[in-house]
């Protein structure tokens, strides 16, 4: 009878001792951080990336892209706004020929230069449609800005110029009629005339060869006061013919300041009676 209640208590022994012993891993013992070094606060404070650029989000407008403006002057300038002011400071007109069959009116003197012994061709002989390609108004425009010298030089506006002559003015003036300086003369209160004309010359294989011809003339009595020319292939874009018409401009300018510094032409061109 004591093997019952001695066995009884052994079991009851093992039951309490592993029944109730705690199995869970052992936690992992963390330092003490040293001062100034709180690992638990840097977790918490470490900065977070800014979000990425978003691909659906709205920009803005892109920045203009402009061409340089082109502002230095050519090197003739200086010396012909000084003889320009000898003579009287001249109103100039500046008129270019729209189309290439037309003429530059006759002058007095026309000196060494002339295009009386050139070939030209003839409308069916070349590419119409490359020579419509020819911007006459922004060649009319930029020769009149080359001829101001920064605003130095008194020029009338291109756009005053086809407003107050007349169609039929105009058309005389394209065709050459020695009539057509008396009316730029009195409509424009005008003493020179630069007339550009653009004739062309061959048809080559890179497309139609143009040759720009530009005279000044005294419109009281009709001398050529400077000539120029320079051959082109169209179509022009704007850096082309910025470049073309700037050298007319230098040529016009030298053959200018030339013819206004010789002796007889120490004073200022007279102009037309009304």
């Amino acid at each position: 009878m004591l093997k019952l209640p001695l066995t009884l208590l052994i079991i009851l022994a093992a039951a309490f001792q592993y029944g109730c012993r705690d199995n869970s891993p052992e936690v992992q013992r963390v330092p003490t951080p040293a001062p100034g070094r709180d690992t638990a606060r840097s977790e918490y404070d470490r900065p977070k990336p800014l979000p990425g650029p978003d691909e659906n989000a709205q920009h803005g407008p892109t920045p203009f892209h402009d061409d340089p403006l082109v502002i230095d002057i050519p090197p003739e300038a200086k010396a012909f706004v000084d003889v320009y002011k000898q003579v009287g400071k001249p109103r100039i007109v500046v008129f270019v020929n729209r189309g290439l069959d037309g003429q530059i009116l006759p002058v007095v003197d026309p000196g060494k230069y002339t295009t009386s012994n050139e070939v030209y061709l003839r409308p069916g002989q070349y590419d119409e449609a490359r020579a419509k390609q020819i911007d006459y108004e922004m060649m009319e425009l930029l020769l009149a800005d080359w001829m101001s010298a920064d605003n130095k030089v008194t020029i009338i506006s291109p756009t005053t110029v086809h407003r107050q002559l007349t169609e039929q003015e105009q058309r005389d003036l394209q065709a050459g009629k020695p009539q057509a300086l008396t009316d730029v003369g009195r409509r424009l209160d005008a003493d020179v005339l630069i007339q550009v004309q653009a004739k062309p010359t061959r048809q080559t294989y890179e497309g139609l060869e143009v040759r720009v011809i530009a005279e000044a003339i005294n419109i009281k009595g009709g001398e050529s006061l400077a000539r120029a020319a320079v051959d082109v292939q169209p179509p022009l874009d704007k850096i082309q013919t910025n470049r073309h018409t700037r050298f007319l401009a230098r040529k016009l300018m030298d053959g200018m300041t030339n013819t206004w510094s010789a002796p007889a032409a120490a004073k200022a061109p007279e102009k037309k009676p009304e």
